[in-house]
């Protein structure tokens, strides 16, 4: 009966932790809604923003207030609109892609935004990709950790990749670039961040080591000034840390997987920090 009772208070407080959390970011988007900062077009895409949040979600739970998090959803959307106004082909965004997904901080917006698009969900959280599918209404796929292995066969008029170039080394970006324009549709957008410039400077002034030993923080460096990519892996980790690349050497890379057309570049142009690419296909492939 004690351990009956004891799960139930478990189960009685994630509960409440979770209608707590949910209170909170509704509180914080109803604030939102009412900012000078936002034009009339944002506004209206926060009353539709769904403030469910997962448990597991850490980039919730490092941010320092609920309008931080949102800031960097509401960023996310800013860029994707930017590069949609200045690529050479419009057309309505149908289909989705949101990879890696997480836990749906730039995802909510997405779907408050582009409310009758089908949205493809994917990462290589399980818990995450079925929480984005659940509560977003949108169609889960897995990733794997080699690119090349990705089984996803629809096509997408737009693709959001944020931060996920900033964990891998060259060669994987590579492989995902390929990914991404394979999968474009005819006249679609293809919008990913990296971190640039502003980043190495950070990690130069010791603002923002990133998790980095001060050995991988010199590999990073000395490859981003060298060859204009750096990259080291997490201390204990293999295949994941963080990475550094010039525009000079991103677009290098993005025209060795072929052809399409860049829209626009942002210098860190993401949430005050990561660079921000939109590629285009303006032909059928």
């Amino acid at each position: 009966m004690q351990l009956i009772r004891r799960s139930f208070d478990v189960v009685k407080n994630r509960a409440f932790k979770k209608l707590t959390t949910a209170n909170k970011l509704r509180r914080a988007l109803q604030e939102f809604a009412v900012s000078a900062a936002l034009t009339a077009e944002e506004k209206a895409v926060i009353t539709s923003v769904s403030p469910e949040i997962h448990p597991n979600d850490t980039m919730y739970s490092v941010c320092l207030s609920d309008e931080e998090y949102l800031c960097a959803g509401l960023s996310a959307l800013r860029c994707i609109v930017h590069c949609l106004n200045r690529a050479p082909v419009r057309r309505d965004m149908r289909t989705i892609l949101d990879f890696p997904c997480g836990y749906g901080r730039v995802l909510r917006f997405l779907r408050a935004s582009f409310t009758h698009a089908d949205i493809t969900v994917c990462d290589i959280d399980s818990q995450a990709v079925e929480f984005c599918g659940r509560v977003f209404a949108a169609i889960p796929e897995m990733s794997n950790q080699d690119f090349r292995k990705l089984s996803i066969s629809r096509n997408f008029d737009l693709i959001w990749c944020g931060s996920l170039f900033t964990h891998i080394d060259e060669l994987a970006s590579t492989h995902l670039l390929r990914f991404f324009r394979d999968h474009l549709a005819p006249g679609g957008l293809c919008v990913f961040t990296t971190h640039g410039q502003l980043a190495a400077e950070s990690i130069e002034k010791k603002l923002n080591t990133f998790g980095l030993t001060e050995d991988g923080q010199q590999q990073l460096l000395s490859g981003f000034q060298k060859r204009g990519y750096g990259y080291a892996d997490y201390p204990g980790r293999c295949g994941v840390g963080t990475s550094l690349i010039s525009p000079e050497r991103m677009r290098a890379l993005v025209a060795s997987v072929g052809e399409w057309t860049e829209a626009c570049y942002l210098e860190h142009g993401w949430d005050n920090i990561q660079d921000v690419y939109g590629y285009t296909v303006s032909h059928v492939l």
